[in-house]
């Protein structure tokens, strides 16, 4: 929860410093036109999503695998100061129990029950929980061991995460990046920031595997399906004319117009969606990992400071 404050936090703080900057601009301007929202948006986007979001991202994408206990250093790992082996292998068994009592019960159609993610607070937490049990404690009772086997086989399948975003908004970012790139404008800062801007949009469309069952219950298409849909509706329509009473003759004049106009139609929309891919990455970080991110501040011996101590 404190996690989402703080992001929440920046994102205001960014959204005033764009307001502020172009309410200067439009009070400068001598026609008093006001602020111009396009730019305002594309300012929120690339400053948001860009030096806000997509650092949370791709510290919350590098941090979200479970550390094996193979892959640790025994003679560098730090225990837990004055624990004996048995006092390590009950606090394991004590976040365990805590791990599966906050996980959600499920039962199957043959009437079997198990405990599973649904939800990315409780992926933060069985992370967090078996992070700290490989790390501090390293348990040596075998029936401990396994149930965390179980629990990390539960975490990495329902935590997977998917790419869920539109391969037509990257494509129609792409071209936008490359359009002035051919003009001759050359390698410019603008370039590079949108393509950081791209790069933003692939990573926070990627939606965990919990949160995709969940949301496929709910949501039958996307909106912008739904906008590409409408732009190609009735494409295999055809025209037909009949001059005086002759026979009725295939009518290339208005098709060609009617292509045309839909070609204009997705243009617009292509420069739309490629300005503007970094504001929907915005979208999709809160829809992806609201819950769910990863922040460098919150430490192992703080998580269970607060949940158990």
């Amino acid at each position: 929860m404190r996690s989402n404050i703080v992001v929440i936090v920046l994102l205001m703080v960014t959204m005033l410093f764009a307001v502020n900057v172009f309410a200067q601009s439009a009070n400068g301007d001598t026609q008093g036109s006001g602020i111009e929202w396009d730019q305002l948006l594309l300012v929120i986007g690339y400053l948001g999503g860009i030096f806000i979001l997509l650092p949370i991202v791709i510290y919350t994408n590098t941090n979200e695998t479970i550390t094996q206990p193979d892959n640790i250093d025994r003679s560098d790992t730090e225990y837990v100061a004055g624990l004996s082996e048995e006092e390590r292998n009950q606090k394991a068994q004590e976040i365990l129990d805590r791990i599966e009592e906050i996980l959600t019960p499920v039962e199957t159609d043959a009437g079997e029950n198990f405990v599973t993610i649904t939800k990315g607070s409780q992926a933060k937490f069985i992370k967090r929980g078996l992070d700290y049990i490989n790390k501090k404690l390293i348990p040596t009772n075998e029936a401990v061991k396994e149930r965390v086997e179980e629990f990390t086989e539960v975490y990495n399948n329902r935590s997977k995460r998917i790419f869920t975003g539109s391969k037509f908004v990257i494509f129609a970012a792409i071209a936008v990046g490359i359009i002035p790139f051919l003009s001759g404008s050359g390698f410019t800062t603008f370039i590079i920031i949108h393509a950081l801007g791209i790069i933003f949009y692939v990573l926070a469309s990627r939606t965990p595997e919990y949160t995709l069952e969940k949301r496929a219950k709910f949501i039958k298409g996307s909106f912008l399906s739904g906008i590409l849909s409408g732009l190609f509706l009735g494409e295999g329509t055809k025209y037909y004319k009949r001059s005086g009473g002759g026979f009725w003759r295939r009518d290339w004049e208005t098709e060609g117009m009617m292509a045309i106009i839909k070609i204009f139609l997705m243009l617009i929309v292509i420069i739309f969606l490629g300005f503007f891919a970094s504001l929907l990455g915005i979208v999709n970080f809160f829809l992806n990992y609201s819950t769910s991110l990863f922040l460098p501040f919150k430490t192992l011996n703080k998580w269970y400071a607060i949940n158990f101590e």
